[in-house]
């Protein structure tokens, strides 16, 4: 383990101890107008240097016990603030008096007037206050972004400084992997890198996803493809609804996804699912903001949300609920408050970064508008008609090295599933896992496929694979779903899951190749490759597992 993450995690503890004032900086810090770069460009390479900078500065332990606004731990501690700092990577979320109570721990009753007070006063407006499965999820991380920019660009001392992003998923190679800074290890203990977090997970060894997900994200792993890419999310011409945290796949062909306007979707996939193939730290909310890939990560999120903003055709199509809110609700009455490189309180209204140049910055490059991509799978033929009989499975519990059920009969018909499509095809069959509960995140992520045979290693991309569980909204400590936004039709951090799958085709193309006889269905959800059958440890636990026609 590098010095440097033990450095991190200290910080991160948030342990009270006697702080120094963070020294006044040189005047004339607004924000100027700033090109972000893509990361692996000579541009990129320069930012990132800066960058690195600028967290050395931000983890010093001197502005980190207690943390000001302008440390690691105090914009970390803004997205999500960790139950178990010793364990963050498997730790539920702080809110409400749970959160208040950890504040007053880790700041005391500071005497108004002084430093410490401001620094708690800004803490309880600020922290744990992310957006996600919100129809404010793209402008919340685009304000967040805008003040770690400036406060990065002080502490830096590099008034030129602007966030590089990781242009992942623009070929099916080398973007795919972590950006070669970022898991580089430094041979002098004295100077470490301070890119490099040790708690990252594991990936493929090619773009193509065909083989284990067993190699290390920090020794070269590859994220697959199909769970990194953006253009499914861009090819939606309006940007609601949002997700409303309930949904647990977010494959680009299932019926949840496929409802979704361009903010849930850019969150589902790439959004989540880039969180959740780095791993370790990335693939939890409490603790995301603490992997320095984080920001970079975002930004390349904020520059998607900017292509499509760029669009011909690409519209607020406002409505009157939670994830399609009104025009006024979404441009005037959503606030957050955010921290600048002076430590200044700011209260901004969410909706009003809806365009970058307001903010003084641009892109050096957008994704151009691209042909409609056809995210689910064509029909097969009508001659090929698939009737399958109801069928279920209750209290199913996925365990290390996989767990596999066979589904009987229903007992009564299955009610369809909510979120699907209200033209469903004739024919088809949609799998349901209701329920869902995490125990413990495991190293990598869970798949879900029908009519595995049995001994036959799972595959990303194999014919019985039907789609990949989303766990990072999920929280460690309550096993449900988070929800980060504080409206009253939000309210509740404990949502029950649902993640639905379209394996109309797959059944068909396994009957047509002689794969499946047509009789009983089998459903196995494992990770590929990661792990054993050997681990004692149970992942997550699922209520009932439908096949509804």
């Amino acid at each position: 383990m590098s010095a440097i993450v033990l450095t991190r995690r200290d910080a991160l503890l948030g342990s009270a101890a006697t702080a120094l004032l963070l020294a006044q900086g040189k005047p004339g810090w607004t924000a100027t107008s700033v090109v972000r770069p893509d990361i692996a460009t000579p541009a990129g390479q320069t930012m990132v240097d800066l960058y690195a900078l600028a967290i050395k500065a931000m983890q010093d332990p001197a502005i980190n016990y207690p943390p000001q606004p302008q440390s690691w731990t105090f914009q970390a501690y803004m997205h999500a603030v960790p139950l178990n700092p010793f364990d963050p990577a498997n730790s539920g979320g702080l809110a409400g008096a749970a959160l208040k109570k950890r504040i007053d721990q880790i700041y005391g009753s500071p005497a108004a007037g002084t430093p410490q007070a401001a620094w708690k006063a800004a803490a309880q407006e600020c922290w744990a206050t992310c957006q996600h499965s919100s129809p404010y999820f793209t402008t919340w991380h685009r304000w967040y972004l805008h003040y770690f920019e400036r406060i990065c660009r002080k502490m830096s001392g590099h008034p030129e400084f602007a966030l590089p992003y990781w242009n992942y998923a623009s070929d099916n190679g080398p973007s795919l992997q972590l950006p070669a800074k970022f898991t580089a290890v430094s041979d002098d203990p004295n100077n470490p890198n301070v890119l490099f977090f040790d708690d990252r997970g594991l990936g493929f060894a090619n773009g193509q996803a065909d083989g284990d997900q067993n190699v290390a994200m920090n020794n070269g792993g590859f994220m697959p493809f199909s769970q990194s890419q953006y253009l499914p999310a861009l090819n939606t011409k309006v940007i609601f609804p949002s997700d409303d945290s309930t949904n647990a796949a977010f494959d680009v062909a299932s019926p949840a996804y496929l409802a979704l306007g361009m903010t849930g979707r850019l969150e589902c996939v790439p959004h989540d699912m880039v969180h959740v193939n780095v791993g370790g730290w990335m693939q939890n909310v409490p603790s995301a903001a603490g992997d320095p890939m984080f920001y970079m990560h975002h930004c390349q999120i904020d520059r998607l949300f900017a292509s499509w903003e760029a669009q011909p055709g690409a519209s607020y199509n406002f409505g009157n609920s939670a994830n399609q809110p009104s025009e006024n609700s979404f441009k005037n009455l959503k606030t957050g408050f955010f921290v600048d490189e002076d430590g200044k309180l700011h209260k901004e209204k969410l909706g009003g970064a809806i365009d970058t140049s307001a903010l003084d910055y641009s892109y050096d490059k957008l994704v151009p508008a691209a042909a409609p991509v056809v995210v689910a799978a064509a029909a097969a033929a009508a001659a090929s008609p698939l009737v399958v009989a109801a069928a279920e499975a209750q209290k199913f519990s996925v365990q290390g090295g996989g767990s596999t059920v066979t589904l009987a009969p229903a007992a009564a018909p299955a009610a369809a599933p909510a979120a699907a499509p209200a033209a469903a095809a004739a024919g088809s069959q949609t799998l349901v896992l209701r329920g869902i509960r995490l125990l413990r995140r495991p190293r990598a992520p869970l798949s879900v496929f029908v009519n595995l045979p049995k001994g036959t290693p799972p595959r990303l991309n194999d014919p019985y694979y039907v789609g990949t569980l989303n766990l990072f909204n999920f929280d460690s400590g309550t096993g449900g779903v988070m929800n980060h936004d504080d409206d009253p039709a939000h309210a509740g951090h404990d949502a029950a899951a649902v993640a639905q799958f379209d394996v109309s085709d797959v059944l068909r193309r396994q009957r047509a190749k002689g794969l499946w006889d047509g009789g009983a269905v089998t459903v196995t959800v494992s990770t590929i490759g990661a792990d054993s059958s050997a681990t004692p440890v149970t992942y997550v636990t699922i209520e009932t597992i439908s096949l509804v026609p």
